[in-house]
């Protein structure tokens, strides 16, 4: 027989408001979570709450805790992961990077490096410059392939209405 837990639980985290705060949530760690804490609240044993959500025992546990110490925000509020390491551009370079793509003054990603190198002081790859463009919303202007022996006059002439061949 599973020990009953000792919870004191807040009085607007009834049964029923729990079960429709997890029903809702889109997020599936937070989701898994109220779950484990609605089947806590239903007075299932956290051995069958870990078993039912699929998760391990300390992971039911810690979240018990969390409970405990902070409320259902605690719970909902946490994430995974840190923080990440600081970029090297703070947020006003970033700015000033943003607005000097939007005047086209860039063309490869390797003029991009250069320019921040020769603004700012800092380095970065090329490589790096593929994964800061997209996190900064910059998109490089590509221009449309064309192939080295297409002939624009005959592209025109397709264009206006069909073959100039017979």
């Amino acid at each position: 027989m599973a020990r009953k837990i000792a919870v004191a639980w807040a009085a607007e985290d009834s049964e029923a408001a729990l079960h429709a705060r997890y029903r809702a949530e889109a997020v599936i760690e937070v989701r898994t979570r109220l779950h484990a804490l609605w089947l806590l609240r239903r007075g299932e044993p956290p051995a069958a709450v870990a078993a039912a959500v699929g998760v391990g025992l300390r992971s039911v546990h810690r979240w018990l805790q969390w409970y405990r110490e902070g409320g259902l925000a605690a719970v909902c509020g946490r994430r995974k992961g840190g923080p990440g390491k600081p970029s090297y551009l703070t947020p006003e370079q970033a700015e000033q990077v943003v607005a000097a793509a939007a005047q086209g003054v860039f063309a490869t990603a390797q003029a991009v490096r250069d320019w921040i190198e020769a603004q700012f002081g800092v380095v970065y790859s090329v490589g790096s410059m593929y994964t800061l463009l997209p996190r900064l919303g910059i998109r490089l202007k590509v221009p449309r392939p064309r192939h080295p022996q297409a002939d624009p006059q005959a592209q025109a002439a397709w264009q206006k209405g069909g073959s100039s061949k017979a």
